[in-house]
């Protein structure tokens, strides 16, 4: 059985997770609050010396970073077909996951922070726009991306799993995705999900 570390309204976390539920996996969640700064105890430190979530043990195998996560529970559960064995599929999938980590995420995990934890007083409204500036050009990339295809690497995979979290966060956050039709059709479709539903009900 596997155990993941993880906070109910993480994104990454919420990554693994969806994947767990989608195979069917028998997992036991093992819950952090992180405003208590619980990802920070020495003995969370000796699982994952980042201080964040998530992190997976399997059978004593311990692995961190919510991609690589993905990528190693998508080689175990290859009937899933989860990640592509062609060599160019599979690479699409990998450019999807790296874009998701080092260009969708960084603006939107961003805001999260200047909107909802950092005092009105101190919020600073110009790098607010900024990252707002840059959620509206990553939209349009996936817009661009979801043109002719239901899902973004061509068939759901892990990249879907991936970007779900922060499509959602952008709504969250007040998004209008009305501009983006394309994206409201993509995200309708992953978050009907029955293994979405149920993360995003953990809470």
């Amino acid at each position: 059985m596997y155990t993941l570390y993880t906070a109910p309204a993480s994104g990454n976390g919420r990554k693994v997770h969806t994947f767990l539920e989608e195979v069917g996996a028998q997992y036991q969640l093992s819950r952090l609050d992180l405003l208590k700064g619980e990802q920070k105890n020495p003995e969370y430190l000796k699982l994952n010396p980042n201080g964040k979530v998530p992190t997976l043990v399997d059978d004593g195998f311990i692995l961190w970073e919510s991609n690589a996560i993905l990528l190693y529970l998508a080689e175990k559960y290859p009937a899933a077909k989860l990640l592509p064995t062609g060599a160019q599929d599979r690479a699409r999938v990998f450019q999807w996951l790296l874009f998701e980590q080092t260009t969708f995420r960084p603006p939107l995990s961003l805001l999260m922070r200047q909107t909802r934890f950092t005092p009105a007083d101190q919020r600073d409204q110009k790098v607010i726009d900024q990252l707002w500036s840059e959620v509206r050009t990553n939209l349009g990339i996936l817009q661009s991306a979801l043109s002719g295809r239901e899902y973004i690497g061509g068939t759901f995979s892990v990249a879907d799993i991936a970007v779900l979290p922060y499509v959602y966060l952008a709504q969250d956050l007040g998004t209008d995705l009305s501009a983006w039709p394309s994206v409201v059709a993509y995200y309708q479709r992953l978050s009907a999900r029955p293994s979405w539903q149920k993360v995003i009900a953990w809470k």
